[in-house]
């Protein structure tokens, strides 16, 4: 028993301390006085046998006119989002700086790590069980006078287990539902604070133009697109698309009309319906986190014991 303790202390160490370093730490950018968009992104996947696939991605980025590469130091097995671009860096020293991907991934997995430690310091501290070997041999040891209520007693302690073990299997089974569902809410939170971010940006058509081979990359080549601003003057940007890929002749864009070059790629934002199912999810996690923790409506929900 304290060798079970002694692991269970150890777990909520370890997930808390990584919960609290990824959540407030390793995702802070008060560091970073300015911030850039990066005109291209390299992947920088490492295969693992065990593992898989891990990506920690380099963004290129420009400062006066002079080019910088920021390194995620934090990876993932998540495939790196070219709307998500965004370099924070110190104005003083843009060396010295840190990628959204960096910032996005260390905020889901601190997220993670702390609902974890949670659901340990849950199901293990604040509901350990209060039936140890020792009571029940006590109970064993009574007179032969009382068997027949010991074993009364002990046939309701049975029913009583197998109610608190389905309770248990069902707030695991809810505990992981509302953990996959927080981790979409999350990424979708972004993509959501960028349609909010883009409301009054304009939407517009820009036109391919040239593709340009990057010596450099084994992945991306560069597209150039060009397009009208309100203003009437053209416009370039840079979309970076796999060597495989064939680049489409036009694309939809909405972009801000005091910066041209701020701008964002469709399916970067989300239309009506889904901010619609978003809010749905939203909803729907609220009521996952009440059932979890009401256990009368969960009681109701048990499988049935008949007593003999």
């Amino acid at each position: 028993m304290k060798k079970n303790n002694i692991i269970i202390y150890i777990c909520i160490a370890v997930f808390g301390g990584l919960g609290v370093y990824f959540t407030f730490f390793a995702r802070n950018i008060n560091d970073y006085d300015s911030q850039a968009k990066a005109y291209r992104i390299d992947p920088n996947e490492n295969y693992d046998s065990d593992d898989g696939t891990t990506y920690k991605p380099i963004y290129y980025f420009k400062v006066n006119g002079k080019e910088y590469e920021c390194r995620t130091k934090i990876g993932s097995s998540f495939y790196p989002s070219e709307s998500k671009n965004t370099v924070y860096y110190d104005s003083t020293n843009p060396t010295k700086c840190k990628t959204e991907y960096e910032k996005s991934t260390g905020n889901v997995a601190g997220i993670i790590c702390l609902i974890v430690t949670a659901i340990i310091v849950y199901f293990f501290i604040i509901k350990k069980p209060s039936n140890t070997p020792e009571e029940f041999n006590q109970i064993q040891e009574r007179d032969i006078e009382g068997q027949h209520q010991f074993e009364q007693e002990n046939a309701e302690k049975i029913v009583g287990i197998i109610g608190k073990a389905q309770l248990i299997y069902k707030r695991v089974i809810i505990g992981i539902i509302i953990i996959i569902l927080l981790f979409f809410i999350l990424i979708e939170t972004v993509i959501v604070k960028q349609t909010i971010e883009s409301k009054n940006y304009l939407e517009t058509t820009a036109m391919f133009v040239e593709r340009k081979t990057d010596g450099e990359s084994t992945v991306f080549d560069d597209c150039i697109y060009r397009f009208t601003d309100k203003n009437g003057k053209q416009q370039e940007i840079i979309i970076s698309i796999s060597k495989n890929e064939t680049p489409q002749q036009e694309i939809k864009i909405k972009y801000n009309e005091n910066n041209p070059q701020d701008y964002y790629e469709e399916g970067a934002t989300m239309d009506k319906s889904g901010i619609i199912w978003y809010l749905v999810k939203i909803v729907a996690l609220i009521l996952l986190i009440f059932l979890f923790f009401n256990k009368k409506i969960l009681s109701k929900m048990n499988i049935l014991v008949s007593k003999n």
